[in-house]
């Protein structure tokens, strides 16, 4: 095995990977999984409680055969972080598409962000450099 290998246990890093990873790393099945989240058990085909619910119950432990766990763990969750890009780009998409599109803060996105037609910056798409600053 990899981690083995580059005697990951011996370090003890810490893996600041994006979701898809995340399912690899703690054996979550990949796909349309009922709880996808690797901190807490939000349900995620609970859509009439999506935008209400803020609390989730947090996942205690991972258990092979429970929650979409498929595959023992290779590494503990209390190891991996989110990249803080992921995590920047969605805050950004969602802020743009909550914004009033005829609005004087839309308006000053596009006039920050020429390059982006207006369809992308409606439906709030970005990449890395975009939003760098």
């Amino acid at each position: 095995m990899v981690l083995q290998k580059l005697c990951y246990d011996e370090h003890n890093w810490i893996a600041c990977v994006d979701l898809k990873m995340v399912n690899i790393l703690l054996g979550q099945q990949s796909g349309y999984t009922k709880y996808p989240c690797f901190l807490c058990l939000w349900d995620s085909r609970a859509d009439e409680v999506h935008w209400e619910k803020k609390n989730w119950p947090v996942c205690q432990k991972i258990v092979v055969g429970e929650k979409n766990i498929i595959n023992e763990p290779i590494v503990s969750r209390d190891c991996i972080i989110l990249p803080p890009l992921h995590i920047k780009l969605r805050l950004m998409k969602q802020f743009v598409k909550a914004l009033n599109k005829d609005g004087t803060c839309f308006n000053y996105l596009c006039s920050v962000y020429r390059g982006l037609s207006i369809e992308k910056l409606k439906a709030g798409i970005f990449d890395g450099p975009q939003i760098r600053n």
